[in-house]
């Protein structure tokens, strides 16, 4: 079960930009595609390996995906999932604090028991806000209700991000993840990361470091590929 409900973490921030796991109310641009690939791991004998493409299919609506493999596969063979953001242009507010941007995911994510064909394991609908306070800092909140299908659980996802960039080739973060229903969905877990940018806005590669009450530390190492032409 533990491995299981990794498996579908990583599933539900797959569509998130590396290297946050809150989503931010933004999306790629029409016609160009992204991929971002990671492996998180929290001993020595656990790790997934997780793949996720995405790509706009308007100014406003992408649509993403993900592809996880955890080892050992004693439990659990794969986990996926697929996402749709809209993040209407009208949305937008000017603030007296910055430009805020509001925006939808829908998600469903699916695995893959060991003894056992593909399941349904959790389906969610997240408000996604972005503010951007300066050209620096950045803020990003999402919240709404996800649905665990084995235990027909029903709770409330609040995810929120501070992102600092203090030059142009580096981004730092803090966040936190939690919902109402710990004992389905997972406890709180808090994370910083760092990324860099080997190429400038075209690949990155990132560095965090995670831990949900009462459990180890995870790490996460991946990169990200963007602005891939149709």
């Amino acid at each position: 079960m533990l491995l299981l409900a990794l498996c579908v973490s990583a599933s539900s921030v797959a569509w998130a930009g590396r290297p946050l796991g809150t989503d931010d109310a933004g999306t790629t641009p029409q016609g160009s595609c992204q991929l971002e690939a990671w492996h998180e791991a929290s001993d020595a004998s656990s790790h997934t390996l997780v793949l996720a493409p995405a790509c706009g299919l308007t100014e406003s609506v992408e649509l993403g995906a993900d592809y996880s493999l955890p080892h050992p596969q004693t439990d659990v063979r794969a986990a996926a999932g697929l996402a749709l953001k809209w993040v209407p242009a009208r949305w937008q507010v000017d603030t007296g604090a910055g430009a805020l941007n509001f925006g939808l995911k829908f998600s469903v994510g699916r695995a893959q028991p060991a003894a056992d064909d593909w399941q349904a394991t959790e389906s969610a609908v997240l408000v996604l806000a972005s503010l951007a306070i300066n050209e620096a800092w950045s803020l990003h909140a999402n919240l709404g209700p996800a649905h665990d299908h084995a235990s027909e659980t029903r709770a409330t996802r609040f995810n929120l991000a501070l992102s600092w960039v203090p030059h142009a080739r580096w981004q730092l973060f803090a966040e936190t993840q939690t919902n109402d229903r710990r004992e389905v969905f997972g406890e709180a877990v808090n994370a910083v990361g760092v990324r860099w940018w080997w190429i400038q806005d075209r690949v990155g590669l990132d560095l965090t470091r995670s831990q949900a009450a009462g459990a180890e530390i995870g790490w996460s190492a991946g990169f990200g590929w963007y602005g891939i032409g149709l």
